[in-house]
């Protein structure tokens, strides 16, 4: 958790922006955190929340922490601060959940000062839940604010977005980066310098790469060992990709049993309960431990494409610039030079442009990621000529 001099280290421009408001008195009842992921913005959100709930700020987004609303707050036990996050193995927001918050939101504050409704991934926001919050975004109670955190902007309804004041978040820059990765992940030499250029400023990609670097290194060299059977990838791409989801189900099935053994040992440790609440307790555990297993597949699907885009990356500055230092995957250099002899510019940026059309609704659609990657694939290696379109492509995979 980011303190609030690390906020300001990190994030000035929108710790300012948001100081400025409120000191001028003209903080909108709706903000949007706007952020590339894991740079601050729940803290933020949470910084934010606490100060207009203060009885006694010392300033702006400078709350008191001693005040009746400040303990209830740090306790997770304010009444009148109400948070929703997308849960369970779909990562999207859930319409009851969203229609509870809008509900609690338009209710009369319980504390008198304010009413703060917080919206994490927002981007998940299903489209009858979106429509429900923009009617309360159009007449919102006096007091009431929302905070909407999001990674994807571009995925929030247009009506919704001109209704908020933007507050952008940066990456994290080079030096700050390498400085905590260095220091919290324990990264030298090569590693760090692989870590912080592949996570592009984001720390939770930097925290994900640190703890999987040798799968890492095996996955990009397999593709592309793929991508260099130009010609005859049918058969290396199904089996690849076979490899990829058989890896994934391993990682399932190892959460399941993890998660029984979890349970087990909060049943036991709670048996003293009254028998109804402690099922309450386990559902709420278990919704929770799916929810972060959630987001590790996630981030194990994202980072299948960003693999795929960083060996396209390596190809194309050694074809632009000729120069074998800036390959960033030294380890693969023979078969980064095969494949800038082998592939056209004009070819890896169509191949660039397929991934990030799909990447998207494949990471957070409960899409067969290993079928979408291996239409990618057997795509891509197709000879010079027999290029064919990117959906023909998916659909002879069987997806």
């Amino acid at each position: 958790m980011m303190t609030t001099a690390e906020l300001d280290r990190y994030q000035p421009d929108a710790m300012g922006a948001l100081r400025t408001a409120i000191q001028r008195g003209r903080l909108p009842h709706a903000v949007i955190l706007s952020s590339p992921g894991h740079v601050g913005e729940d803290e933020l959100a949470a910084l934010l929340a606490q100060t207009l709930l203060c009885e006694r700020p010392a300033g702006a987004l400078a709350p008191c922490n001693e005040c009746p609303q400040c303990h209830l707050f740090k306790t997770g036990a304010h009444p009148d601060f109400n948070e929703v996050r997308p849960k369970g193995l779909m990562r999207g927001i859930k319409t009851d959940d969203m229609l509870e918050l809008i509900g609690r939101l338009q209710a009369t504050a319980l504390m008198g000062r304010a009413k703060i409704g917080v919206i994490h991934q927002a981007e998940s926001l299903r489209k009858e839940s979106a429509n429900r919050f923009l009617k309360t975004l159009e007449e919102p109670m006096p007091g009431t604010y929302f905070i909407i955190v999001t990674t994807r902007p571009e995925r929030l309804l247009p009506t919704i977005k001109s209704r908020c004041q933007v507050i952008r978040l940066r990456p994290f820059d080079g030096s700050v980066l390498r400085e905590r990765a260095g220091v919290e992940l324990g990264l030298r030499g090569k590693d760090l310098e692989l870590v912080c250029t592949l996570s592009r400023g984001r720390w939770r990609r930097a925290c994900f790469l640190a703890g999987h670097l040798d799968e890492y290194r095996v996955l990009i060299k397999d593709l592309a060992s793929v991508l260099c059977a130009r010609g005859t990838a049918a058969a290396p791409a199904a089996e690849c990709a076979r490899a990829i989801g058989d890896a994934l189900k391993a990682g399932r099935k190892a959460f399941d049993e993890r998660c029984k053994a979890e349970l087990s040992a909060r049943a036991r440790e709670w048996s003293d309960i009254e028998p109804k609440v402690r099922r309450e307790m386990l559902d709420a555990l278990e919704e929770d431990l799916k929810s972060a297993q959630a987001a590790d597949e996630r981030d194990e699907k994202a980072s299948l494409f960003e693999a795929l885009i960083e060996l396209w990356r390596d190809v194309l500055v050694l074809q632009w610039t000729g120069d074998e230092a800036l390959v960033l995957h030294q380890f693969l250099l023979g078969q980064v030079k095969s494949l800038a002899a082998a592939y056209a510019g004009e070819e890896i940026m169509r191949n660039l442009a397929d991934i990030d059309l799909v990447r998207g609704p494949a990471v957070y659609l409960n899409m067969r990621i290993n079928l979408v990657l291996q239409g990618l694939l057997a795509q891509a290696a197709q000879p010079v000529g027999q290029h064919v379109p990117l959906r023909r492509a998916l659909l002879a995979t069987g997806l």
